[in-house]
């Protein structure tokens, strides 16, 4: 099929062109540090001072096989990879944005010795690290367009639970003629990852969990104890329980 200009532009017409700066970012405030968030009067608006933020890849690990011993490698899938999000807020003028990520960081692990070694913040001494129960919360990336081939705006979704920031990077000052809005990149980590993309997750009622692990257990001790009841027939009448007793353990497995 040879490229067609017109049918090109007439899809993209048709489709419409989803643009990169249609977003905002929504940080659940982590229980640890909630009942000090009433001082810093920017954090019921956080998600209007993220400038960036990258989207979270999805990295999967891969291992190299060499399904004949030798020659090239093939890779197969190993696991999965949820690598640094980072993001970039602006920094309000009352410092509100500074003050949310390093109090956040200060519950993950006491950073402040400036009062010695027995100094506490968050019952937390120097150094010692909060719980993740605490400190972990959710986030979400909501991503818009609108224009398209659709009567309504999209909308697609970026769901994090056991987000935490990792790092607080580096604000960098300076005297120059033209000032420049000040900002703040973060980087945080997560253990879970939802799309709206993604078909949802069904929860198994008959699987292998903790009931269904004891109940084949169950069936494999009376299949035992099946096997152990066989013996050599005498008669007809113990011939025919020998074949009940094979239909027994034949029936377990199925």
């Amino acid at each position: 099929m040879s490229f067609n200009i017109q049918s090109f532009s007439s899809k993209i017409s048709q489709h419409g062109l989803a643009k990169n700066n249609l977003f905002f970012v929504t940080i659940v405030v982590p229980s640890a540090i909630q009942d000090e968030m009433g001082e810093i009067a920017v954090v019921p608006d956080l998600q209007f001072f993220c400038r960036s933020v990258t989207l979270p890849e999805m990295d999967m690990i891969t291992a190299d096989i060499q399904p004949q011993g030798f020659g090239s490698p093939q890779r197969r899938p190993q696991g999965m990879n949820f690598p640094i999000i980072p993001a970039v807020f602006m920094v309000d003028s009352d410092f509100g944005v500074m003050k949310f990520f390093h109090r956040w960081a200060q519950a993950i692990i006491n950073y402040d010795r400036s009062e010695g070694v027995r100094g506490i913040v968050n019952n937390q001494l120097p150094f010692e690290m909060g719980y993740k129960n605490e400190y972990g919360t959710e986030m979400t990336v909501t991503v818009f367009s609108f224009g398209g081939g659709s009567e309504t705006d999209s909308i697609y979704t970026y769901e994090l639970s056991g987000v935490y920031p990792v790092n607080i990077g580096n604000t960098s000052e300076a005297w120059e003629s033209t000032a420049e809005i000040m900002t703040l990149p973060v980087g945080f980590t997560y253990d879970t990852l939802s799309v709206t993309g993604a078909k949802t997750p069904v929860v198994l009622d008959d699987g292998l969990g903790a009931n269904g692990l004891l109940t084949w257990f169950s069936s494999i001790n009376s299949v035992a104890q099946s096997i152990r009841g066989l013996k050599k027939p005498k008669n007809i009448q113990d011939a025919i329980n020998q074949i009940t007793n094979v239909s027994t353990i034949t029936n377990s497995f199925k």
